[in-house]
């Protein structure tokens, strides 16, 4: 009987994946051995599938976990992953999967929930949530189904975002001009305005967002397509940011860190005395914006490249409809007048432009 490739995962034990009657089920062993007799016991039926749990320490499952999908899992997610695995609930890493109870999860998560974050507040109830839904993704994989866990109720935080004026005339003119637009005004997150580039992303007047570059453990890694399959999309590109493009030397259109970005965002909100805003906020300033506008819905969430109920490749002959059309020219209309000098007094506006200019220089 044929059995699927049995392979090393780096934490050195064994790995093997096996399809039966339509469910995956992940073989984790300490030996070559041992994995191949426990894969061809599946196979035989002598084992079934969720009725004989791996008998690993929570660590060892969650390694294993890891590793498997290290090729098939986006860099970021990966390293949540590892996040979630190295930071949380460390107390039961070390007990046997068989061993712990949905009761114990429940108080782990109590205990982390009265840990403090790293920037001294208390772990959000949304963090908690991906952590355990992590573990029961790494429990299931290992024929474990974990039943009610008592959670922490996630609350919707309202955020205020400064008006979108404000914001405008705080950023033009800066360094980062042209990566703020590029959010503000077509909704671009920070991995796909440092994707862009000259020779990928223009084509006949429209900015395609087909590569985005993510910055992980100190290195930036290029990848095709989007964080999602909606991502991938197509805007008309606005003269005044096509002008800042065309003023950009080399290929790369955004050359500069998230850090870099960031920091001198801040700099700049902090200088024009606007409350705290942080530079992804600026896609919550577009969809804003867009619903101030009375954006179609559906436009709204394909310029943003938010998920929808309908497939991707049915987009670009959607995207370029009359009522599409319609809303691109009322956004850009809207942004291109914040551009402009307020009651005719250019001069004042240059001088305010170039001041906010040397503060973030500084």
């Amino acid at each position: 009987m044929k059995l699927p490739a049995i392979r090393q995962l780096p934490s050195g034990s064994w790995f093997c994946r096996l399809r039966i009657g339509g469910k995956d089920i992940c073989i984790t062993e300490p030996t070559q051995e041992k994995c191949q007799a426990r894969a061809m016991a599946y196979k035989t039926g002598v084992l079934k599938a969720k009725k004989e749990p791996a008998s690993v320490t929570l660590r060892a499952a969650c390694n294993a976990y890891i590793d498997a999908r290290r090729d098939i899992r986006e860099a970021t997610t990966i390293l949540a992953y590892e996040k979630y695995r190295d930071q949380y609930l460390q107390g039961l890493m070390e007990k046997r999967l068989e061993a712990i109870t949905e009761r114990m999860i429940s108080q782990a998560v109590q205990q982390e929930r009265q840990r403090k974050s790293r920037t001294g507040g208390q772990l959000s109830a949304k963090t908690i949530k991906s952590v355990v839904g992590f573990y029961r993704s790494v429990f299931k994989e290992n024929g474990i189904i974990l039943g009610q866990i008592i959670m922490p109720e996630v609350k919707r935080k309202v955020a205020r975002i400064p008006a979108p004026p404000d914001v405008i005339r705080a950023i033009v003119g800066s360094d980062i001009e042209l990566p703020c637009l590029l959010a503000a005004w077509l909704s671009l997150t920070m991995s796909e305005i440092r994707g862009l580039t000259k020779s990928k992303s223009i084509l006949d007047g429209k900015l395609y967002v087909v590569e985005t570059l993510v910055y992980i453990k100190g290195k930036d890694i290029r990848k095709e397509g989007g964080k999602e399959e909606q991502r991938t999309r197509a805007l008309d590109i606005p003269p005044y940011i096509m002008e800042l493009i065309n003023r950009v030397d080399g290929d790369i259109i955004v050359p500069l860190t998230p850090r870099q970005i960031q920091g001198r965002f801040a700099k700049l909100i902090q200088a024009a005395g606007l409350p705290h805003m942080t530079f992804h906020q600026l896609r919550h300033l577009n969809a804003s914006t867009m619903a101030m506008l009375g954006v179609q819905k559906e436009i709204a969430r394909e310029r943003g490249g938010w998920k929808t109920d309908y497939v991707m490749n049915t987009v670009y002959t959607h995207t370029f409809a009359p009522a599409r059309q319609a809303a691109d020219a009322a956004i850009d209309a809207y942004f291109t007048a914040q551009l402009k000098p307020q009651n005719g007094n250019k001069k004042a506006t240059d001088s305010k432009k170039h001041r906010v200019f040397r503060l973030v220089k500084t």
